[in-house]
């Protein structure tokens, strides 16, 4: 039924647990630091499974769900005038707790980042030209596909001439446009050989080539050299890895909202996934190794920040917009008010969670990728 189904994907359950944790123990250093009432910081989800102890008035807590941790702060309870609850404090105050959650997901990132430079990166640094040519990914209903082309062929020859490299690769396939191509391609070390005819510019859909294929170098563990940086340099490539990735999916997200205004628009390349659509890639990545891992846990950090702060009702950026409005009103927002449109955002949010699983166990079962539209 669920085929493929890799015990990996349980590495999804200590990511996203990491991931989550991180975040509230931005939320709750914030909250003691701008003067709002911590009652209980909690490991897990509940039911309760312990009470650790108590310091400072905080409750420290262990829970039966093993899944990231939570914040109780005063007034959460509907007692909105309790001493030193959200409600009660100055609007930049509450700014600051809300976006330390974020903010502790990308500095979380630049960590990751900082550290997989420091412990080494593996690179090729021949020449780039002399390196076999394997396929990556095959897009669904391409001439790849029709001709069978599988993922993890690794292209041998085209129309006769032994290839290498990428651009010679890419130049091969353009320029048979509209012609049949004949490919042998090593599969387990065998030789196949497979035709197939290259899409003419005006055939090829958004975000395809002219075959339907994506493709990467072959490299063997031998080809790679170890680079390790040192503190500063790794801190300062953390930087740029997480700022590179925060500009990338900000202007996605800027891409897909311009296309579900306007029909002329095209949409982004990728696909929407849930916890179930993330916990199949996570099997898969955590095959390739742990360094793949920790860059999807870097990935998924800053992908958790941008959606906090997007303002919308019941996340940390909708929470950020009421209290912008306060501030500029220079008058308190009922408490009561704002919480019914943080209720109805929440339930709006969780209705969407439930069909985007819906979406991805179908996915599954029908045994397509997690992510249909990458």
């Amino acid at each position: 039924m669920f085929e493929g189904f890799q015990i990996t994907a349980l590495a999804v359950i200590p990511v996203l647990g990491f991931l989550i944790f991180v975040h509230e123990l931005g939320h709750f250093l914030a909250a003691r630091w701008m003067g709002v009432t911590v009652l209980e910081f909690g490991f897990g989800y509940p039911p309760r499974a312990a009470r650790l102890f108590e310091r400072n008035g905080v409750e420290y807590t262990l829970n039966w769900l093993p899944f990231g941790g939570f914040v109780r702060m005063a007034g959460e309870d509907g007692n909105f005038d309790a001493e030193g609850s959200m409600a009660m404090v100055a609007p930049w105050r509450r700014i600051v707790v809300l976006a330390a959650g974020p903010i502790a997901n990308v500095l979380t990132a630049v960590v990751i980042f900082a550290m997989l430079q420091m412990a080494g990166t593996p690179q090729f640094t021949g020449d780039r030209s002399t390196l076999p040519i394997e396929i990556i990914a095959v897009a669904a209903a391409s001439p790849a596909e029709a001709a069978g082309i599988l993922p993890g062929d690794i292209i041998d020859s085209i129309n006769g001439a032994k290839i290498l490299g990428i651009d010679a690769v890419t130049e091969a396939i353009r320029s048979s446009a509209g012609n049949e191509l004949a490919m042998v391609v090593l599969r387990d070390g065998e030789p196949v050989t497979l035709a197939f005819t290259p899409r003419l510019p005006d055939q090829i859909p958004a975000g395809q080539g002219a075959s339907g294929i994506q493709i990467t170098e072959h490299l063997t563990d031998s080809e790679l050299v170890l680079l390790r940086s040192n503190p500063v340099e790794a801190v300062q490539g953390g930087v740029t890895q997480t700022g590179g990735l925060v500009v990338m999916m900000v202007e996605g997200l800027g891409t897909l909202g311009r296309s579900l205004i306007s029909p002329s628009e095209p949409t982004p390349e990728g696909g929407v996934g849930g916890l179930v659509a993330i916990g199949r890639i996570t099997a898969e990545v955590a095959q390739q190794g742990w360094r793949q891992l920790a860059q999807l846990t870097a990935f998924l950090s800053i992908n958790l920040a941008i959606l906090n702060l997007l303002p919308i009702p019941a996340l940390d950026g909708g929470r950020i917009v009421f209290a912008l409005v306060e501030m500029l009103r220079r008058k308190r927002i009922p408490p009561e008010k704002e919480a019914i449109v943080h209720f109805a955002g929440y339930a709006l949010l969780l209705a969407l969670m439930v069909f985007i699983t819906f979406v991805d166990v179908s996915n599954w079962i029908a045994g397509k990728p997690a992510l249909p539209g990458g």
